[in-house]
């Protein structure tokens, strides 16, 4: 038979193991950085990927999956979520449009990008792996920060994504 003591041990033990186990939060540091990120900076990028893509194309980022814990002070910098997301997104996109069939197929079918992080599913280099075009929606899951002089990998992940269901 399970003494109460027992069992409140077990309980406590239960509970420190699940909280370890459990996704880190993010702090005020992290949300008072995204929110001056959003503030700031994303809305010029959001402005080059719907430019490129030549029309207003709704871009949908989940800030709470996209940022990561005790990474606020890099925020602000260019090679965090721009020059490994946004930058890159854009010029796939531009290369789409670069001419009136490509304009036509992109305003036709893409209705809204989704940029997101997933730590279990987001490549480490295979960026097309974290590309998928479904029901109008593209959805790119790629880590910020991380292998910031693949430009040219991700913009070619983009181009063959989009071009395969275009």
């Amino acid at each position: 038979m399970l003494s109460r003591r027992d069992a409140l041990a077990s309980a406590t033990l239960l509970l420190c193991v699940s909280a370890a186990w459990a996704e880190p939060t993010l702090g005020l540091a992290e949300r008072r950085a995204i929110a001056a990120y959003r503030e700031g900076r994303f809305p010029a990028q959001e402005k080059a990927v719907q430019e490129a893509a030549g029309f207003p194309v709704p871009v949908e980022v989940a800030w709470d999956q996209l940022t990561i814990p005790g990474d606020a002070p890099y925020y602000a910098d260019p090679g965090y979520f721009e020059t490994t997301i946004f930058e890159p997104l854009a010029a796939g996109l531009r290369d789409v449009t670069k001419d009136q069939m490509g304009r036509d197929a992109l305003r036709a079918k893409l209705k809204t990008v989704r940029i997101r992080y997933d730590e279990k599913t987001a490549p480490a280099s295979a960026y097309q792996n974290g590309l998928k075009f479904e029901g109008g929606v593209l959805d790119v899951n790629w880590r910020p920060f991380a292998n910031v002089a693949d430009f040219k990998d991700r913009v070619e992940a983009v181009i063959k994504v989009l071009e395969k269901n275009f």
